[in-house]
């Protein structure tokens, strides 16, 4: 996902990182609980228990009222900046008052009381609709491994794919590991079986998170895209020792390897001296102002519409 200007709302110990490679359905779900009670308790984020369960009936209404949608952002090659790969889908929110919200601004929510693949589910039947009536268009659509975490999920959306499988030539599919892989050998399986029916898979905001060389070399995977993270200047002052070596690791694993977050010319120059293949960010494409809407009314599963309310 390409990082937004604005204040990301973070969660978990981060010792929690350690050995979460080989983690299991069980530690997964002790995972989301600590998760869950980080953003609840939380004084630094000035998250609480009502607002926590605010935001969350919020996302509902808005998906049930068909207010949200996504902006498009490019993905630039680096050779010739009009050269467009894909856009990818930046989930938008609508509230009461018409101001718009980034899906950054929830999506920790989402995934912490398991409803990302809801969310998803619906930025995916958006992206649909619009690939049907854009020929041209290609996009790039966010995926939590929340999908992968059980085989319910899986199947719920490989039969949400298999019905588009004819729009799956300009769409890639961006998983984000937000959470550990609970099955990683597992979910490599079922990723193959996405690319069968002709999507594209990348690994988004690699090097940050989850995301780990075990997790990159265990599925098949035709992008990888670097966390915006590593063109920032830190305070070793090594930042093209370190994106040198992001790029060369991605690229042992995919033929397309994308920069993320970058700003500035010194930052393009940067990641196209390091081997990027691609760059995304505000320099060369800011995300559009109006959001895409498809003006669905589907109903949501009934366990989004009777959720129970955080207690404590």
């Amino acid at each position: 996902m390409q990082a937004e200007r604005r204040t990301v709302l973070t969660y978990g110990p981060a010792a929690m990182n350690r050995g979460a490679g080989t983690a299991d359905l069980r530690n997964l779900t002790y995972l989301r609980i600590i998760n869950v009670l980080s953003i609840l308790v939380s004084g630094a984020s000035g998250v609480h228990v009502n607002k926590f369960d605010a935001t969350i009936d919020t996302v509902i209404s808005a998906m049930q009222q068909d207010r949200v949608g996504f902006s498009l952002q490019h993905v630039n090659a680096v050779t010739e900046h009009g050269d467009v790969l894909y856009s990818e889908c930046l989930g938008r929110l609508v509230v009461a008052d018409g101001s718009i919200v980034s899906a950054g601004e929830f999506v920790a929510q989402l995934e912490a009381t398991g409803l990302a693949s809801d969310f998803d589910h619906h930025i995916l039947d958006l992206a649909f609709d619009y690939l049907a009536t854009n020929e041209n268009a290609s996009l790039g659509v966010n995926l939590s491994t929340e999908n992968f975490a059980d085989e319910r999920r899986w199947n719920r959306l490989y039969r949400q794919l298999s019905r588009h499988s004819s729009l799956s030539s300009r769409l890639v599919l961006e998983i984000t590991e937000s959470a550990p892989m609970a099955l990683l050998s597992m979910t490599a399986e079922w990723i193959q079986e996405v690319r069968n029916l002709g999507f594209r898979i990348a690994v988004d905001d690699f090097g940050t998170g989850f995301s780990t060389p075990e997790t990159l070399f265990s599925i098949a995977t035709d992008i990888v895209k670097i966390d915006a993270f590593f063109v920032r200047r830190n305070r070793c002052g090594k930042t093209d020792r370190i994106l040198a070596h992001m790029i060369g690791l991605a690229a042992c694993a995919a033929p397309i390897v994308v920069v993320e977050g970058i700003e500035t010319y010194d930052q393009f120059s940067l990641a196209k001296a390091t081997g990027a293949t691609h760059v995304q960010g505000f320099l060369f494409s800011e995300p559009t102002l109006t959001p895409v809407f498809g003006g669905l009314n589907r109903p949501l599963p009934s366990r989004l519409a009777e959720r129970p309310r955080w207690v404590m």
